[in-house]
């Protein structure tokens, strides 16, 4: 299909529009504009309930998940640094027990049962979160 662009031309001093073919790139970058005005209200859709239910739902989650985290921190930081270490060794550091063990001079299985005592320590501080 053949499309047309209005061009200000003089004919006997006098300014007049004409039609003058041009290739469909420069008839798209001529109406780029009026092209995306006329397809953004076609694929708009309406918020609805549903819709703003969602999206509530979704600001809530990530509120209350950054909520968990920041009493997470706090509970991270009442921990002695002996504690801390190890769980940042084996959380944080994805060292097994067994590594962490030979880092901090302790046998593996005392690395376990204070790792099991710290995390229910943990657990208890977010206990008034939940």
């Amino acid at each position: 299909m053949k499309k047309n662009r209005k061009q200000s031309v003089n004919v006997g001093g006098k300014k007049q529009l004409v039609d003058v073919p041009v290739d469909d790139e420069l008839f798209k970058a001529d109406n780029r504009a009026e092209y995306q005005r006329k397809r953004s209200k076609t694929k708009e859709t309406p918020l609805n309930n549903a819709v703003i239910a969602d999206l509530t739902a979704d600001v809530i989650e990530d509120y209350e998940e950054q909520q968990l985290l920041e009493c997470l921190r706090e509970a991270l930081k009442a921990l002695n640094a002996k504690e801390r270490r190890l769980i940042e060794y084996i959380y944080y550091d994805g060292l097994t027990e067994r590594q962490a063990a030979e880092i901090l001079g302790i046998a593996h299985q005392v690395v376990g049962k204070k790792k099991r005592r710290i995390i229910a320590k943990l657990r208890n501080s977010l206990i008034d979160w939940a």
